[in-house]
């Protein structure tokens, strides 16, 4: 699991949750530098398991993170989401330029 840390005799060693060893009990929307730590780079709230937190301190992190999101001082999602692959459907065999040589040259 990604909230175990090994240890080198083996053992498996819980990760402790970064509010919780701070005493942080209220989680600050107006923060952005602390909250971003919490978000992916496509702007989706991380899982507990990847950032270490509890399931408390998760609560109290997303709805910073939504109040955050309406009062707009992060955004949704990025601007532009690089697509990896050609969507189903889509002649990815003929790039956008030969089409466009195609449509230029007049009919004979």
């Amino acid at each position: 699991m990604a909230n175990f840390k090994k240890v080198k005799k083996g053992r498996n060693l819980r990760r402790k949750c970064e509010l919780c060893e701070t005493n942080i009990e209220y989680v600050d929307y107006k923060n952005v530098e602390f909250i971003t730590k919490f978000i992916s780079g496509i702007g989706q709230i991380k899982p507990h398991a990847s950032t270490g937190t509890c399931a408390r301190h998760q609560r109290k992190v997303a709805n910073a993170i939504k109040r955050a999101r309406f009062m707009a001082l992060i955004p949704y999602t990025k601007d532009k989401i690089r697509v990896l692959a050609p969507a189903a459907g889509v002649n990815a065999a003929q790039p956008a330029a030969e089409k466009a040589k195609k449509e230029a040259t007049p009919a004979q």
